[in-house]
């Protein structure tokens, strides 16, 4: 009976032993990656780990102030300076060269140039300092892999390999890539951890010609002649539906929707906002006439999922409870009608284009005030955007 409580009691302090030990462990990381991430504007969402983790591989970096601006977007400069630092395969001596009276990247560039990858700022320091699209950082990625593939493959590219789910939760279609929009800082590190977790990948199935790229290699696309296949709406289905994911119907005519949403009240709900209807509302015009879409310093923009979340609250308790300017019955705020002007700098806006009672459309001006996500100002902009 005693050497049986023996084993008993033994049995059980090796338990807590090993149970301690984890659990000492995992509050570790969790102290790390999610109560002490390494900048100070970066707080618990959903790429704290990727931000956390590409920092701590030396791969981007923060700001002299500490901060790491996440929704900040990346130049294609930027860009390529993390690429070359990823890459394992790069001159980490000759990237790190800065020439006196040439632009802080171009050592960046002419190293990458003998890959052939799909920068369009080899020459040209104006783009260097452009924000890049998410397109092109899809072409980049597959032309890093072997893969010399247009945009629309590429974004299939993407898709097929788990390095993105798009813009848009539960679709997998050409649109909700949505590859005009720029990248952010937040982003390109969730980028870079997937394919860091991917290794090799494939287009269509099949292995680059010029073989399998580790994920932290650069093979390019030397002599490697531009990929030919078709890639359909059909196609992005049925990967969509290899997935476990079932895209929604695509609207042959984007005029014939427009018109049945007329004649059915206008817009009172997100959920009828597809991304063709999306373009038509933005086609309405620009959000401020004195900085136009295209210009460096306004456009519509990408905006992170809990910053949204809290600027939309504050719309809707706007529009709903602090105003007179309007009765409104429906408020639809989406993410994607978000735009910013200047981002970064002192003359810096962030506008929301709102739909109200399903047929006027609204511009909000919104930021932080250092008490909460506030509206600044509210403005009817058309009194029915179907006519």
């Amino acid at each position: 009976m005693f050497k049986k409580s023996i084993s008993v009691l033994l049995a059980v302090l090796l338990f807590l032993s090993i149970f301690s030990v984890s659990a000492i462990a995992q509050a570790k990381e969790f102290d790390v990656i999610f109560l002490n991430p390494p900048f100070s504007d970066v707080d618990l969402y959903w790429a704290t780990s990727a931000i956390t983790w590409a920092s701590e591989e030396g791969i981007v970096e923060g700001f002299p102030d500490g901060t790491f601006k996440p929704f900040q977007n990346v130049t294609e400069a930027e860009f390529a300076a993390i690429l070359a630092r990823y890459a394992k395969n790069t001159d980490k001596d000759r990237i790190n060269q800065k020439e006196e009276g040439k632009h802080w990247a171009q050592a960046i560039y002419d190293e990458l140039i003998k890959w052939q990858l799909p920068f369009n700022g080899y020459t040209n320091d104006k783009i260097k300092d452009s924000a890049i699209t998410r397109g092109q950082v899809a072409r980049i990625v597959a032309a890093k892999n072997g893969f010399n593939l247009d945009e629309r493959q590429a974004i299939y590219y993407m898709y097929e390999n788990d390095l993105s789910s798009g813009m848009i939760p539960g679709r997998l279609i050409f649109e909700s890539y949505e590859k005009d929009k720029p990248l952010q800082r937040d982003q390109v590190t969730q980028f870079i951890m997937l394919l860091n977790d991917k290794g090799i990948t494939t287009f269509m199935g099949k292995p680059s010609e010029k073989g399998g790229a580790e994920a932290n290699e650069i093979i390019g696309i030397v002599d490697v002649p531009k990929d030919t296949t078709v890639i359909t709406d059909e196609m992005f289905d049925e990967l969509a539906e290899d997935k476990g994911i079932e895209n929604p119907p695509k609207s042959e005519n984007v005029d014939e929707l427009w018109e049945s949403l007329d004649k059915s009240g206008g817009i009172t709900s997100e959920s009828q906002l597809t991304p063709e209807i999306i373009q038509k509302i933005k086609d309405l015009g620009p959000m401020a006439s004195r900085f136009p879409e295209g210009t460096p310093v306004g456009g519509w923009a990408v905006i992170d999922d809990d910053l949204f979340e809290k600027y939309k609250a504050s719309i809707e308790d706007y529009l709903f409870n602090k105003t007179s300017q309007v009765d409104a019955k429906s408020v639809v705020v989406c993410k994607d009608l978000y735009w910013t002007i200047d981002p970064g700098k002192s003359t810096h806006e962030e506008l929301f284009r709102i739909i109200v009672n399903g047929r006027e459309a609204w511009h909000v001006t919104v930021g932080f005030t250092g008490k909460g996500y506030e509206v600044f100002d509210a403005s009817r902009a058309a009194f029915d955007i179907f006519n």
